[in-house]
């Protein structure tokens, strides 16, 4: 019974995921399109430098959220309110004191370091005005965060992800009509501040209302044993994420102070856009999942893990390659339509994103594990190393090749020491299998997801060229069908092929009886 439950939650919370990313997406795509026709491509490059700039920022937060998690698991399956009671107050505590913290470091940013990094022909103190309500969004998200781990840790995703969708498409819906009618980008930000308050109402008001003992938390204090375990669950989630989300916001820093204008910024971020979309698509199965895991590492059958592990990995990284061709078929023609020929990158460029991609998605298994049994302690050391390497490849790269140097330089070590090294430490530490083995699996995911990609952009190009919008709606159906179909012949006869296709044949013989 407990089985059912956690699968029913885990494909649940998928299922709403990406129900929210799909609409997540539309709203992005709009407030771009908006933001360059009726802002100015400056102000789309200033929107894309201020929110890598506030990722840096919100350093300060990083390992927080996900250690809260990780320590309410076993409280919430044994419903020990009294031990929930405690952690929810001492987040409460912690992310108070996050909020300040970045709201200071945001107007030290703001004040000393903004005019270095960014190059415009807008004024500089309007420039500073922008980036300090950009910064109050956040603000305004840390002060009432805290409540929703236990959502997480309890599997229900689904209301958190639903109320920030909610809140997406009424306050992001309002800053579109607002840019349309004032074109003012800082009415725009107002709305943006809104956005968080709402969300994070809707889920107090959840929670609260299904733990009605989390309703007064003020007087209640964790034993100091209890913090300390939770810092040492800190310690290497942040240095982890920390370099991870230092390395994903050098591109378009590096690409503002080495390519000398802030409107080639925005050309990389429309691209970078499409494929923070499909990211944030696979983010939430690789969410549900994780909380699904977390669940079942309490029972610490690694025989069962493992195999819940690679089927995951099977599915995920089908969908990854279907993705991947789809956008190396058709990410030049969308450009195009959406944006104008004027934003759209050379090829090289666009394979390398592609590339980039592709490692990502197939890492989010083995770091969705990570992230379930807070093993972030193994390689926090490798994630230092390839931050740096990362932004030093990626700086003399743009130095000697401009856009594709840097873009290239930031994505080599992500293959060596996440998908490679991380990989192997976590799945011998997780699964107690070797080295050998997980390479094995890898490099033999990697390979093919590679063939199908080329196999599909080759065929696809074959095509003769009517009108962009034709181009891309044929060129796409063609991806998705000729990745399917290659899917099949190369994992005919993989044990989780066959898994997948039977549980897909009892879903649909159920739904017909």
């Amino acid at each position: 019974m407990k089985e059912k439950s956690r699968t029913y939650n885990s494909i649940s919370n998928s299922i709403w995921g990406m129900m929210s990313a799909l609409i997540t997406v539309v709203l992005n795509f709009a407030v771009r399109i908006i933001i360059i026709r009726a802002l100015g491509e400056e102000i789309n490059g200033l929107h894309n430098l201020f929110q890598n700039t506030i990722n840096v920022m919100a350093l300060m937060e990083t390992g927080i959220s996900s250690a809260m998690v990780i320590h309410l698991y076993e409280p919430v399956k044994n419903s020990n309110y009294n031990e929930i009671k405690k952690l929810i107050s001492f987040y409460r505590q912690v992310y108070l004191g996050i909020a300040f913290m970045f709201l200071l470091v945001g107007v030290i940013v703001d004040i000393f370091f903004l005019n270095q990094i960014v190059s415009t022909t807008i004024s500089m103190s309007a420039v500073r005005i922008y980036f300090l309500f950009f910064a109050l969004s956040f603000f305004a998200n840390y002060l009432a965060y805290y409540k929703r781990s236990i959502l997480y840790a309890e599997q229900n995703n689904r209301i958190s992800i639903i109320s920030m969708t909610i809140s997406q498409v009424v306050f992001r819906g309002l800053a579109i009509i607002s840019a349309i009618f004032t074109h003012e980008y800082l009415y725009f930000l107002f709305f943006l501040i809104g956005e968080k308050i709402c969300s994070n109402a809707i889920c107090n008001i959840y929670v609260n209302k299904h733990h009605p003992y989390l309703k007064n938390i003020k007087n209640t204090h964790l034993e100091k044993e209890k913090k300390i375990a939770i810092f040492n669950t800190i310690k290497p989630l942040f240095v982890n994420q920390t370099a991870l989300t230092v390395q994903n916001s050098a591109n378009s820093i590096l690409i503002s102070m080495l390519l000398g204008n802030i409107s080639i910024v925005g050309y990389y971020g429309n691209y970078q856009l499409v494929i923070s979309t499909v990211q944030l698509l696979f983010s939430q199965m690789g969410g549900a999942f994780t909380s699904s895991f977390g669940n079942l590492a309490i029972e610490d059958d690694k025989i069962r893990m493992y195999k819940v592990y690679r089927k995951s990995c099977f599915v995920m990284n089908s969908l990854a390659f279907v993705c991947c061709a789809g956008f190396m078929v058709c990410i030049q023609d969308f450009i195009n339509i959406v944006f104008g020929k004027n934003f759209m990158l050379n090829y090289t460029s666009v394979l390398i994103l592609m590339f980039n991609m592709l490692i990502y998605l197939l890492n989010i298994p083995i770091i969705s594990i990570q992230n379930a049994m807070g093993l972030h302690g193994y390689d926090a050391g490798y994630m230092v190393i390839q931050a740096v390497s990362a932004i030093m490849f990626g700086y003399f790269g743009g130095i000697m090749y401009g856009m594709e140097g840097i873009l290239l330089g930031l994505t080599l070590p992500t293959l060596f020491f996440t998908l490679i090294h991380k990989g192997i430490v976590i799945s011998k530490k997780a699964f107690e299998i070797s080295s050998y083995k997980y390479l094995k699996d890898t490099i033999t995911d990697l390979i093919k997801g590679i063939t199908i990609i080329l196999i599909v952009y080759v065929f696809c190009n074959i095509l003769p060229t009517i009108n962009p919008i034709i181009d891309m709606i044929l060129r796409g159906i063609l991806s998705i069908i000729l990745s399917i179909l290659l899917i099949v012949i190369f994992s005919f006869k993989n044990e989780y092929f066959k898994e997948t296709t039977d549980l897909l044949k009892r879903i649909v013989e159920k739904k017909k009886s």
